[in-house]
């Protein structure tokens, strides 16, 4: 007698990159020409910004730079952020403290503020992202949503959110965290 015998399936364990593997990747140059960050151990591929990310990334830069003149802070655009050992995201802008590692990810407890310009990022921005820097402690986290011309601003990370959330129309002022100064996006 013939009977239905079901196969057992192996099951493939999941194979997760530590950021050490990371790194070692991405100074062999594993990732030459692509931007890849990792998301829980998980390799994602990040797409260039179109004209309207990249143009508001360079106004930005270009206010902050000023903004941030008279102090010690440093900037930096597309900066890898530790946020723990299966974590390493790559930030559009990064205001840092100056005693930061010449290589490899900056520690989030030397950064000071994080800049995202969101076109079709605005979901993984304002969600994972912003649990990602609340946790580890950043205390200030931008987001610029392009088409709707408006700043997210957070302040006051608590666990995996951020206490202030407010939503700033472009052209209006909004205070820079640290500094004295203000600037309008548009």
């Amino acid at each position: 007698m013939n009977k239905p015998v079901r196969l057992a399936v192996e099951s493939v364990p999941e194979t997760l990159f530590t950021a050490r593997e990371y790194l070692r990747m991405h100074d062999a140059g594993a990732f030459t020409d692509m931007n890849v960050e990792l998301v829980r151990g998980e390799l994602r591929k990040m797409m260039s910004g179109g004209f309207s990310h990249g143009a508001l990334n360079a106004r930005l830069i270009a206010k902050l730079i000023t903004a941030y003149s008279a102090t010690d802070r440093c900037l930096a655009v597309d900066l890898m952020i530790g946020i723990g050992p299966l974590t390493i995201r790559g930030a559009d802008i990064a205001v840092v403290m100056p005693d930061v590692p010449s290589s490899g990810p900056v520690p989030p407890d030397r950064v000071v503020q994080i800049v995202e310009v969101s076109v079709t990022t605005l979901g993984t921005d304002l969600g994972e992202k912003q649990a990602e820097y609340a946790t580890v402690g950043v205390p200030d986290y931008w987001v610029a949503d392009v088409d709707a011309r408006v700043m997210h601003v957070m302040r006051s990370p608590e666990g995996e959110r951020y206490a202030e959330h407010s939503v700033v129309p472009f052209d209006q002022p909004l205070a820079v965290p640290g500094t004295a100064e203000t600037i309008v996006v548009a």
